[in-house]
């Protein structure tokens, strides 16, 4: 019995050193499938050029992308039409930030998710008041603060009570409406710039 165990030790090890050299092993244009040719067809000039990792990561997205109905297809190409017209410098910010939250563990993203999913689930009004009060402590913090510590504890604690009234309506919101419409994965809000404000 001991015997057969180590074995099926030993075999399990080759297999998953196997998977992990072949995962790190880039993939040239002629191994992808047709659709996946098709969706990626953009990047056939630098294909080569691209790691492993990131031909891994967009033939994921590419698979992703074949699953999705078609209202969700349209919705992702319309944000990545959108990423594209921003400048440099907006989408590097972008990049930023889904990198940070990629790098966060899986009870933090979902968190964030479900709260992203409750911000678009109030009234416009509410979302409204929210992006005001963030751009106002937003603006309030990229003021100089040394000559007066006690501004900077002001701001601190004004940051806090607005967190935590968003929170108390983030709560009465989830338990005020219903749940009704089935929700898709969507890139989350922190690495999309959030929509102008209304004036």
């Amino acid at each position: 019995m001991t015997k057969r165990t180590h074995i099926n030790k030993l075999l399990f090890l080759v297999i998953f050193f196997a998977q992990i050299s072949l995962a790190q092993e880039k993939a040239p244009w002629s191994d992808l499938s047709l659709e996946e040719r098709q969706i990626l067809q953009q990047l056939e000039p630098q294909w080569e050029n691209l790691s492993a990792e990131r031909q891994q990561r967009l033939r994921r997205g590419a698979n992703r992308f074949q699953q999705m109905q078609p209202a969700e297809r349209s919705q992702a190409k319309d944000q990545q039409q959108r990423f594209q017209n921003l400048s440099q410098q907006q989408q590097q910010v972008i990049n930023q930030r889904f990198q940070r939250f990629n790098s966060l563990s899986r009870p933090e993203q979902r968190r964030l998710r479900n709260i992203q999913r409750r911000f678009q689930n109030m009234p416009e009004t509410e979302r409204s008041r929210l992006r005001e009060q963030f751009e106002q402590l937003q603006q309030s913090n990229s003021r100089p603060n040394r000559d007066d510590p006690t501004r900077s504890t002001q701001n601190q604690q004004r940051i806090r009570d607005v967190i935590r009234q968003n929170r108390d309506v983030l709560r009465q919101n989830r338990n005020q409406t219903p749940q009704v419409r089935p929700q898709t994965p969507q890139r989350p809000s922190a690495t999309r710039p959030p929509p102008p404000a209304p004036r």
